[in-house]
């Protein structure tokens, strides 16, 4: 097993809560539709449904089904049963107004934006994750139909589309694959760099959220392969040769014949190749985790205006990256760099707090999206809150269960414990050293 498998493995629930703090400057072309929206639209909260029902019955009667006006109506009848909380009903109308835009003005039309949006945020409300990821692949196709594969206009939808993968992964929303599913939010990142490097440069702040986005979805699928069963990789040549073998049987005139039989058994070389190449597959990962990691470093290298707790925290973060490999002289090195970083700048005792002033779960990093999140918070109910230790090298210790809601919930206590201490944690630093903490307490939702 390579160094640092282990804890890459065990911290695969561990994924703690950092928001990032560079957005993109381009503007989402729905959003720019938004704001020129049809009148009737804009103005949804002065009619009532009844009004709109009507208008909508009159307009098919005289004009027929696929008016444009009658889509129209259709939208904005449907944003105020979303105002409503109505969200079966307003993705009804939505769809409704998706199909009239379609058929006048074609499959491409970025007019469908507008729409698919907000046939998005009722399909979140409901939870109907199919459909939220179907929608999201509909806004990026007819971006990709419109904008040339270099296009800044590209960048919101395709880091969003590649922030809703990730989501649907790591909360299991999606049928099937979990490597396709997270290979597909990988995928998004990367092209979202390869247009930021070639409009910008490869030293661009504006790479800064994608490159986490690549190093976050690299760990997972990590992740994913190191937990592949062997079998499941391809192995050079055939599983299987062919064997010779023979057997004496005695004759009935006293004397013995051999008989010898061609038979197929395993072939060991085929196994070794497909022990490598999980191997390559799960090096692969690593590496580019590492290396956009490393990049988001180089970056604030190379921008010395941006602000020193963001470069603080990429040292972290690269810090604990190394610690997760087994690399512990690297890793604090890495956190002191940033410790002295934060106390040199003489303003952000509050962020060496949030780092250095407890132990964290590793790797503390991810990509929020926020109307997902939320929704995804209120359909949880088992809750475990556990105290415990964490060693100055970063391991728990003396786990104790205090309490749990529902109070019975004995498989969500076991399963805390158990999750608890299999963690790699970033200790607490005092004096820029790593020290250890006794009562750490952390709430489990499960």
């Amino acid at each position: 097993m390579k160094p640092g498998l282990f804890q890459i493995r065990t911290a695969a629930a561990s994924l703690s809560l950092v928001c990032l703090p560079f957005t993109f400057a381009a503007q989402n072309p729905a959003e720019a539709e938004l704001a020129g929206a049809p009148a009737q639209a804009q103005s949804d909260s002065r009619k009532s449904i009844e009004e709109y029902e009507q208008e909508i019955r009159k307009r098919e009667a005289e004009h027929g089904v696929y008016d444009p006006a009658t889509g129209e109506y259709l939208l904005s009848v449907g944003l105020v049963y979303q105002n409503n909380g109505q969200h079966d009903d307003a993705v009804d109308a939505f769809s409704r107004a998706l199909q009239i835009k379609r058929v006048n003005d074609g499959l491409q039309s970025t007019g469908q934006l507008l729409i698919l949006e907000q046939l998005v945020k009722s399909n979140i409300a409901n939870a109907d994750w199919e459909e939220v990821d179907r929608n999201y692949q509909q806004l990026l196709w007819i971006h990709k139909r419109n904008y040339d594969a270099g296009d800044p206009r590209l960048l919101p939808v395709v880091d969003k589309v590649g922030r809703w993968k990730l989501k649907a992964y790591k909360e299991n929303l999606l049928d099937g694959s979990a490597i396709r599913v997270i290979g597909e939010s990988e995928k998004l990142f990367r092209n979202t760099i390869d247009i930021l490097e070639r409009q910008y440069g490869e030293n661009d702040p504006r790479l800064i959220n994608p490159l986490y986005g690549r190093a976050l979805t690299n760990y997972q699928y990590a992740i994913e392969v190191a937990n592949t069963p062997q079998d499941e990789f391809h192995g050079a040549g055939s599983p299987t040769r062919t064997q010779v073998v023979c057997r004496t049987i005695p004759t009935p005139n006293g004397g013995a014949r051999r008989i010898c039989n061609t038979i197929r058994v395993p072939d060991p070389s085929y196994y070794a190749t497909q022990s490598s190449n999980k191997d390559f597959a799960l090096g692969q990962r690593i590496v580019a985790v590492g290396k956009a990691l490393k990049h988001i470093v180089q970056i604030h290298e190379s921008n010395p205006d941006l602000p020193k707790d963001s470069h603080a925290r990429a040292l972290v973060h690269l810090g604990d990256w190394s610690l997760l490999r087994g690399k512990k002289t690297t890793a604090y090195k890495h956190y002191k760099t940033a410790y002295q970083l934060l106390v040199d700048s003489g303003e952000h005792q509050e962020v060496i707090e949030e780092l250095f002033g407890k132990p964290q779960n590793l790797p503390a990093l991810r990509l929020p999206l926020p109307e997902i999140d939320d929704k995804l918070e209120e359909e949880k109910t088992t809750t475990v809150l556990a105290s415990f230790d964490v060693s100055s090298s970063g391991r728990a210790k003396n786990v104790q269960i205090i309490e749990s809601e529902p109070a019975d919930a004995t498989s969500a206590r076991r399963k805390a414990k158990k999750t608890i201490r299999a963690r790699l944690y970033r200790p607490r630093f005092e004096n820029g050293e790593p020290v250890a903490t006794v009562g750490n307490k952390i709430r489990i939702v499960d």
